[in-house]
């Protein structure tokens, strides 16, 4: 098949040193002051004022007083403190700590309140031009966006910036089901949720290939609809456009970059669900493809951490093997390779990758003119070209294809379980670009040099894991990684519609979030799961 190796998806009384530090965070200088009050139908929205207010370094959450002295200590200038408790002994030492305190007053009595424990009276030692340039550096909030998915379920968007670099902001959402607007229901689980490559939170979770999403055929709206709190994540690279000329702001953006952004979103989603009466609980964290190496990725990074600056609760890495069981495997292999060819196109200058412009025509052809001759396989339509691109098999794996299809011989006919116009519509929806980097420093991992020290750094990781996959994606392969964690509590489960094979024919990469019957066979055992955990 002409089309087989030509593209691959593979590819989170206190004190600050001085008020201009207090004002650089976007905090107001009077002691005791209540920033959110919710006690009243027209008020449920002011929580979003006040998280739009802010400024920060980083969030550290804590879910009880007794953990409140660690938090203290483990702050860095910049920090916001959030804790649960409405009063702070006197006896308590808040001497160590540089971020600024924030007592949420109860989560189960009206009203809910924010005041905001750092002394007026410390006096500055910067200048005007220095506490600009701090909050220039710092992260905020730059903007907070409702609509209605339908009578009770939402969807917000919040954009964030992480840095000062051009496309230093990224986009997260929440779907949940609400009372009223601006007021989440008491939901049963959460969970946070990256995208994987070329992708987006709508392309591949929230809208995958349709205009209105449903409880059957998004997976956001399906778990929102069950009571689940979701949350996800557009990763910076997604939000620049296709007319970029100019890439050297991703010279070094990398999976260390991306994961940073993760875990410094899951804490603003923990701030969010504090004020909206969900607890500053962790949460549950799921990767899809790229999305679980980051997964993996952030959980090694928390184990080197206190543990009052963790974010995750649980990780469910889905259709991705980090390592594979035969250290000789050709899959490894195969992915080393990618790291190395990206890191000399990166050593050469070549920042990004454009499979995403590639995906995009490939998607507008076949929905255009889908019996027109395909400029990328002569002999194939471009209807056939684009089916092909999904169902072929791709290097990542045995046999390994993004969705199930149906073939005459080697020529495509249609897709299996997912249907085939979503799947065209996913195309034209996709980022146009991602830096070389990501693949040179994340698929490193696989190179033969570092598969020691990868299964080191998973043996340390011990939250609970629900592994998902395919049986036409890395499904079973997926499945090693976990086992060389700590973790106590580990499920799996292997999606197949053809247990006996071929491979080639089943569920594929991408089914698990849109084929016709993922909510049964995939997001229902998912839910459970989260409810539990």
């Amino acid at each position: 098949m002409k089309t087989k190796q030509l593209f691959s998806w593979k590819l989170t009384s206190l004190f600050l040193l001085g008020m201009a530090i207090i004002s650089a965070m976007g905090c107001h200088e009077n002691d005791d002051v209540d920033y959110l009050n919710n006690v009243s139908e027209t008020q449920d929205d002011e929580w979003v004022n006040f998280i739009e207010d802010l400024s920060f370094e980083s969030i550290i959450l804590t879910e009880n007083q007794g953990d409140l002295t660690d938090a203290l200590n483990q702050a860095s200038v910049g920090d916001l403190i959030f804790y649960e408790d409405s009063d702070i002994p006197e006896t308590q030492n808040l001497k160590n700590s540089k971020g600024s305190l924030f007592a949420f007053n109860s989560f189960e009595d009206e009203p809910i309140a924010i005041r905001n424990k750092t002394e007026s009276s410390v006096t500055s030692t910067k200048d005007a031009e220095e506490v600009v340039d701090k909050r220039r550096r710092s992260c905020r909030i730059l903007k907070i966006k409702r609509s209605s998915l339908s009578t009770n379920i939402a969807h917000y968007q919040i954009l964030v910036r992480m840095g000062n670099g051009p496309y230093d902001i990224v986009r997260l959402h929440r779907v949940v089901k609400e009372s009223r607007r601006y007021r989440p229901i008491r939901t049963e689980g959460n969970i946070f949720m990256i995208h994987g490559s070329s992708q987006g939170f709508d392309d591949i979770f929230l809208r995958p290939g349709v205009e209105n999403p449903d409880s059957q055929n998004s997976s956001p709206f399906y778990l929102a609809s069950n009571n689940i709190d979701v949350w996800g994540i557009d990763l910076g690279w997604t939000l620049v456009p296709a007319e970029t000329t100019d890439f050297s702001f991703f010279q070094n953006w990398g999976t260390t970059k991306d994961r940073r952004h993760v875990l410094k979103s899951m804490a603003i989603a923990r701030l969010v669900r504090g004020l909206t009466r969900q607890g500053f609980g962790r949460l549950n964290l799921l990767g899809f493809s790229y999305g679980a190496g980051l997964t993996y990725n952030a959980a090694i990074k928390e184990t080197q951490q206190h543990r009052i600056l963790r974010d995750i609760k649980g990780i469910i890495p889905t259709d991705f093997a980090l390592v594979y069981e035969q250290a000789d495997s050709p899959f490894g292999a195969g992915s080393c390779s990618v790291s190395e060819t990206s890191a000399m196109l990166h050593s050469n200058g070549e920042y990004q990758n454009a499979n995403g412009v590639g995906f995009i025509t490939v998607g507008q052809a076949a929905l255009d003119d889908p019996e027109g001759d395909s400029p990328f396989a002569p002999g194939l339509t471009n209807y056939q070209f684009a089916i092909a691109a999904a169902a072929g098999p791709q290097p990542n794996g045995p046999d390994w294809h993004f969705l199930g299809g149906q073939f005459d011989g080697q020529i495509p006919t249609g897709l299996a379980y997912t249907e085939e116009t979503r799947w065209l519509k996913l195309l034209t929806s996709l980022a146009p670009y991602m830096p070389t980097y990501i693949a040179a420093e994340g698929f490193s991992v696989f190179c033969p040099e570092n598969r020691e020290s990868t299964i080191a750094d998973l043996s340390a990781v011990k939250v609970p894991i629900l592994y998902i996959g395919a049986a036409g994606g890395y499904g079973i392969d997926g499945v090693f990684s976990t086992t060389l964690t700590g973790s106590s509590d580990i499920s799996a489960k292997i999606v197949t519609k053809l247990p006996n094979g071929p491979r080639i024919l089943d569920y594929g990469h991408a089914d698990l979030f849109m084929a016709d019957d993922a909510s049964e066979l995939v997001w229902k055992p998912l839910r459970d799961w989260l409810v539990n955990h």
